[in-house]
């Protein structure tokens, strides 16, 4: 009994505004129990600490949503604060300035970060992409996210760091619980025994407040729930406590009938293919749920599908960020790694999937004639964000010829993924058309729920291009020469390979250099002079070479092109300045027309472009798609091998835009046979003498 009155406390507060001002008509809840605040901003709640964690507001949509480091705070505070500061909690708002329906919301699903490996992935790749989309966003209106559960592996000790990833991305981000989010040695806070100091939410909990709460945001209102009943070492039922429920039901009380209801949730709730993982109450939720209009956001499935139940009921169980656990860039049923983008505008709202790394108009992945394995008479195309409104048409030669057949099997970018091994999950988003034998080309038209049209053409016919060699940093393996040596380029020029790649650096006092890696020796280029550079001498003998001894080198060779890749810079502002030299140096030299453009940064790649519209721009880093290449105006993709034996439809693709397509880096024979069999144009190899001689045998 003394441990149970120990338990039992009545907090009290006040919600008021920056100045001190009451704000009344605030709902403020426990977890259990609900109250509103009263004309002062007043609220009281009794409360049992054994049952209850958290006391938390419902934000009111003339409010400023809190937020710090990017993250949701403020809305929220643990019982046991309340305690240690005499049961007495001010929650404190800031009134908007400017009032608006018009938002971008953002679902995050499954980030599902196990060690640092995935961590890297996640920050290199999710992170960058939402930041850099975000920015664009932000210009417009407010950006609001919810991730959708399965934050972490089951690794209690990335919290920190995967909490940390969002500082700095405009937008205020809510959190939500997955099955992988509990701390395996317990139970849930509800299965544990009344009044324990340990429960598996209590990681969560630490970093992110209560595991159900709701907030407003121009007319709609937001609601997260935990459908996780965690029992322990990864053991759970997806399934919303009888509790869980009931709070829910409570919550929406508060909301006007008819309003727009965005539910946050981890587990999926009515996935046709991947049914044993839906919520098992789900009858129960959607008549909790049947006087408003709702969206439902899930992830948990690795696996998209849009779920309409009825005309006011709709479930996006949208891809994972990870895709199939950061093994690929593919969920498993083929759709990109990636997150949802609503663009809101009072009751009327769009959704579009945004595919890390590629831009938001790339909605459909489309396999040419051939390029998915078990399909090989047809062109088959997966749209991941279909629904029964959309359609999907294609048309022959310019003519149109009806819908595509919708049907089931495993997505070929999946299958690749996995090694096209059996027992794979199949699709459901799959499209197809049996081209005529005399066919020339296809274009796919996919029309999505808002009416908006993407489409793509694919050519049937693929003649077989003639592979030429790239000499890899020069031919530098070799005697007498070194990696980007002038000897490298002299001996690439005399064996006649197509071309000769280099790379270059910007030194401290604005030189540029050739040389591969960011430092010489224990010289870091940008922070060193030349002069101290220079003396450091290549394997050969050489000096150090400046990239206009270089190029004064390439004009007694007029035959051979120079592969000029500008390297990534510690500092964006020291990229921008090597770009920006190097190619006015390469146009003020005349070398326009034998100088080719490379570099893994996109944002190089763009700047060359601008500066001079004739260059020729491949694009490295292997994240773009054809299309998208085609559509920033490079003239081809200059792809790792293993990228181009993970996506062989990218070469063909390429070709039908009129791109061309490298291959490298290469030394093996039978790697190097593969590529030019694929029908590359380009392949970059230490040994361009051997690889020239194999590419003149086909």
């Amino acid at each position: 009994m003394a441990a149970q009155q120990a338990s039992s406390f009545v907090f009290s507060g006040k919600v008021k505004d920056i100045k001190g001002k009451g704000i009344a008509g605030v709902v403020v809840n426990n977890g259990r129990s609900f109250v509103q605040t009263n004309s002062l901003g007043e609220w009281t709640l009794p409360t049992d600490t054994n049952v209850c964690k958290f006391v938390s507001i419902s934000t009111p949509s003339s409010y400023v949503l809190p937020c710090q480091k990017s993250l949701a705070k403020g809305f929220y505070v643990r019982v046991d604060e309340l305690v240690k500061d005499h049961s007495r909690h001010d929650f404190i708002l800031e009134k908007r300035k400017k009032l608006s329906d018009k938002f971008y919301y953002i679902a995050i699903s499954d980030p599902q970060v196990k060690n640092e490996h995935d961590m890297k992935r996640w920050k290199q790749e999710s992170i960058r992409d939402l930041k850099g989309y975000v920015d664009t966003l932000s210009r417009e209106r407010e950006v609001v996210a919810n991730t959708l559960g399965d934050l972490v592996f089951d690794s209690m000790n990335l919290y920190g760091e995967y909490a940390a990833s969002f500082d700095g991305i405009k937008m205020t981000t809510f959190q939500c619980i997955g099955n992988h989010d509990f701390d395996k040695r317990y139970q849930d806070l509800h299965n544990m025994t009344l009044g324990t100091p340990v429960y598996g939410e209590q990681y969560y909990h630490r970093f992110f407040g209560p595991v159900n709460y709701s907030y407003n945001i121009g007319k709609v209102h937001v609601v997260t729930l935990k459908n996780i009943n965690y029992v322990g070492y990864k053991k759970y039922i997806e399934a919303i406590t009888d509790a869980d429920l009931d709070w829910l039901k409570h919550d929406l009380s508060f909301v006007p009938k008819g309003s727009l209801v965005f539910l946050n949730m981890h587990a999926a709730v009515w996935n046709s293919t991947e049914g044993e993982g839906n919520v098992r109450n789900a009858e129960e939720l959607a008549d909790a749920l049947k006087d408003y209009q709702v969206h439902v956001l899930t992830g948990h499935t690795h696996y998209f599908q849009n779920n309409v139940m009825d005309a006011q009921l709709l479930e996006h169980n949208i891809g994972a960020a990870c895709g199939a656990w950061w093994k690929s860039q593919v969920n498993r049923c083929g759709a990109p790694n990636g997150y949802l983008v609503m663009d809101v505008d009072g009751n009327q709202l769009k959704w579009h999937y945004k595919s890390t790394g590629h831009s938001i108009d790339y909605q459909m992945r489309v396999y040419g004639k051939g390029n998915m394995l078990s399909q090989p008479q047809y062109v088959v195309v997966n749209v991941w964000d279909w629904d029964p409104s959309c359609k999907v048409e294609w048309l022959q030669d310019g003519q149109a010829m009806g819908e595509m057949e919708k049907f089931v099997d495993v997505d070929e970018a999946y299958a690749a993924s996995k090694g096209h091994k059996e027992g794979l999950t199949a699709t459901g988003h799959l499209f197809r058309a049996l081209p005529s034998s005399d066919a020339k080309s296809i274009t796919v038209v996919f029309t999505n729920h808002f009416g908006e049209k993407y489409e793509q053409t694919v050519l049937i016919s693929n003649p077989k291009v003639k592979t030429q060699i790239i000499a890899h940093r020069g031919y530098w393996d070799t005697k007498g020469s070194a990696q980007n040596s002038i000897a490298s380029l002299r001996k690439a020029a005399d064996a006649k390979v197509y071309g000769s790649e280099c790379d270059v650096h910007i030194t401290a006092d604005s030189v540029i250099i050739v040389n591969h890696d960011p430092k010489i020796n224990d010289l870091i280029i940008a922070d060193s002079k030349y002069a101290d550079l220079k003396i450091q001498l290549l394997k050969n003998g050489e000096e150090v070479s400046t990239l206009e001894q270089y190029l004064n080198e390439l004009k007694n060779h007029p035959a051979i092109k120079l592969i000029l890749e500008i390297k990534r810079q510690p500092l964006q502002c020291d990229e921008d300045r090597l770009t920006r030299k190097t190619v006015e140096m390469v146009n003020r030299m005349g070398l326009t027309k034998q100088v080719e453009y490379i570099s893994f940064s996109s944002a190089a790649c763009a700047l060359v472009r601008q500066l001079d519209s004739n260059a020729v721009i491949y694009y490295v880093n292997g994240n773009y798609t054809p299309a998208e290449v085609k559509k920033l105006g490079y003239q081809g993709i200059d792809y790792s091998y293993k990228i181009l034996f993970k996506h062989p439809e990218w070469i063909k693709e390429a070709h039908e835009l009129g791109l061309k397509v490298n291959g490298w880096t290469s030394d093996d024979d039978v790697i190097i046979k593969k590529l030019i069999e694929m029908n590359v144009d380009f392949i970059t190899t230490n040994k361009p003498v051997e690889a020239e001689k194999l590419a003149r045998k086909f």
